[in-house]
């Protein structure tokens, strides 16, 4: 896992919608915490629907195509990580801020490509 990441939810209806947020806090290696996690908060942001899977994408190249993948990311990269003796506190900082749906950046729905609608992408809602 890498110092940000980016994770895939998935709506009942296939609407993805991708967030960017801090890698390594919930677990250094195993997705499945930040996946749990993601499904909890998930409905604190415009999503266009019921989450129903969260994803760990293999590298934010997989949510570049989001509307606001370059405003979060540039967010992410004005925050340093404190690495040293503050970084123990930083995470359990950011752990409890997390579950809280904070320091989780909502790139915008991106839609679902399947073959019934011609692989076009429809946005599950305006509301970013």
């Amino acid at each position: 896992m890498e110092d940000i990441i980016a994770v895939e939810v998935t709506t009942e209806d296939g609407h993805r919608a991708y967030f960017m947020t801090w890698g390594r806090i919930q677990d250094a290696v195993d997705p499945e915490p930040i996946e749990r996690l993601m499904l909890k908060v998930a409905d604190k942001f415009a999503l266009g629907g019921v989450a129903s899977s969260a994803r760990l994408c293999d590298s934010l190249r997989e949510a570049r195509d989001a509307p606001y993948f370059y405003e979060a990311l540039i967010a992410f990269a004005h925050q340093p990580i404190p690495f040293g003796p503050d970084y123990a506190k930083w995470r359990r900082r950011l752990q409890r801020r997390m579950r809280n749906g904070k320091d989780i950046y909502f790139m915008g729905p991106w839609g679902s490509h399947s073959e019934a609608d011609g692989g076009k992408i429809s946005f599950g809602s305006d509301n970013f």
